[in-house]
């Protein structure tokens, strides 16, 4: 039976587009953009995240400053490490390490590693990184000391059992653009106070902190990056 006025064919082809439409959406959305940065402080090193089958994408291992934003695909896993090619010219890939792509379309990847070289290994945690996270003014603090550690910033306080974080947002209690800031670890039954100092806040950038032991001493540290939220096109910039 035909209908008249309508085109069984279009009828027909009209699915196929809205499939290949959401399909497209689809392949969009599962775009990521990753930033990364690494601890401890060891010299600045090249690793490859493996985005395909005999394709991998260069990411940079440094812990002065953030890497600039890597468009990847989202994968169920995501593996970083290096690529090589065997005798026979087949496609090898050496995992280094790996990481479980969090929900965020923009994530800051804090790369932990083992050793002076990227082969040692590393473990890799996944953070929200959109301003609405973890914006202007924030700081994120990581504990990877084998202490608890306690903390006043900014009239904010916390406490951190090793391997976890928080992000606070401390308050300018010392006058304009500054807060006190004191860190304890507990070593034994008492509180050790590591760190007392003001801070200032940052309005327009925010602060990671790394918490952790001295290989010598044994003592807490802190190692910290400021990330400036003023973007300059690449353009701009001074070679």
């Amino acid at each position: 039976m035909t209908f008249a006025g309508r085109n069984p064919t279009g009828i027909a082809f009209l699915p196929v587009l809205l499939a290949v439409g959401i399909g497209g959406q689809r392949m969009h959305a599962q775009e990521v953009s990753i930033t990364c940065l690494s601890f401890p402080k060891y010299s600045p090193a090249s690793i490859e995240l493996l985005v395909g089958p005999k394709k991998t994408i260069p990411i940079a291992l440094q812990s002065h400053t953030l890497t600039e934003p890597v468009k990847v695909p989202r994968l169920s896993i995501w593996k970083f490490g290096k690529s090589s090619t065997n005798a026979a010219g087949d496609f090898r890939f050496k995992s280094y390490g790996e990481a479980r792509p969090g929900k965020a379309r923009e994530q800051l990847l804090l790369i932990i590693r083992k050793g002076a070289s990227p082969s040692d290994g590393f473990k890799i945690l996944s953070l929200d990184n959109s301003r609405t996270s973890f914006g202007p003014s924030q700081m994120l603090f990581v504990n990877l000391a084998r202490e608890r550690v306690a903390g006043l910033v900014g009239g904010k306080q916390f406490r951190l059992e090793p391997g976890r974080h928080i992000i606070i947002k401390p308050q300018p209690d010392r006058g304009k653009n500054l807060c006190f800031a004191s860190l304890r670890y507990m070593r034994g039954t008492k509180w050790r106070t590591f760190f007392s100092t003001n801070w200032p806040t940052l309005s327009n950038a925010r602060g990671l902190i790394f918490l952790y032991n001295d290989p010598r001493s044994k003592s807490v540290k802190i190692h910290s990056v400021v990330d400036s939220l003023v973007r300059i096109p690449a353009s701009d910039r001074q070679e």
